[in-house]
């Protein structure tokens, strides 16, 4: 497992032909350059499940998914898991720190999360990335608070490399990527692309498109 997180490297990557890397047409010009095919992402997600296989032998772990980005890679990852006869519960969160392409720097938390079902539980939070660490900043001291749980730690796809270190830290890392404000595989810009099956490095034309375009 000491192959996570994978690099991303900084130069951009080619497209292996329209065969590999299929998009919605609307999208067309949206679409700076690829940065993870879903395969890729799919076999990393698979080393994911195993390091937590092992970590947590004997445990049955809450699995709390913070939506709606980290949906695609929560559902993979909890998949995986199934594969190696590891038992969960799950759980659903909304948190966020994000208007357009800046983080806010305020956390918005909603959803029904059921907070007695995870007293006295070991919690692993499903993140779709790390940048910041503003939402988990706010969101682990909260569950700390509320739940006496028994350890919370956290599982993220990507993990941006930046110039300052985030508030939070990960403990389970898919993916270290460049600082680029990346879209699909449920990741979004102002809730488009999520649908898209990999991810991308969003264009300045996909950061400017009108999206109510769509909706006529």
């Amino acid at each position: 497992m000491s192959d996570l997180p994978i690099y991303v490297q900084d130069k951009p990557r080619e497209s292996k032909g329209e065969d590999n890397s299929l998009y919605p047409k609307e999208y067309e010009g949206h679409l700076q350059h690829i940065m993870l095919y879903k395969q890729e992402i799919l076999d990393c997600v698979k080393l994911l499940a195993s390091k937590i296989d092992q970590d947590y032998a004997g445990k049955f772990p809450v699995m709390i998914c913070v939506l709606k980005g980290a949906n695609n890679f929560y559902q993979h990852l909890l998949e995986g898991l199934q594969d190696l006869r590891h038992g969960y519960t799950t759980e659903f969160l909304r948190a966020s720190s994000y208007a357009g392409v800046k983080s806010t720097g305020s956390v918005a938390i909603g959803g029904d999360l059921a907070y007695e079902t995870l007293v006295d539980r070991h919690i692993i939070l499903v993140e779709d990335i790390l940048e910041t660490g503003t939402t988990l900043s706010h969101l682990i001291p909260a569950l700390r608070e509320k739940c006496k749980v028994k350890s919370i730690e956290v599982c993220s796809l990507l993990q941006k490399r930046l110039k300052h270190s985030p508030k939070t830290t990960a403990k389970y890392v898919g993916f270290s990527i460049p600082d680029h404000f990346v879209i699909g595989y449920g990741l979004d810009y102002n809730e488009l692309y999520r649908d898209l099956r990999d991810i991308w490095v969003i264009s300045t034309a996909g950061i400017d498109f009108d999206r109510s375009a769509l909706f006529k």
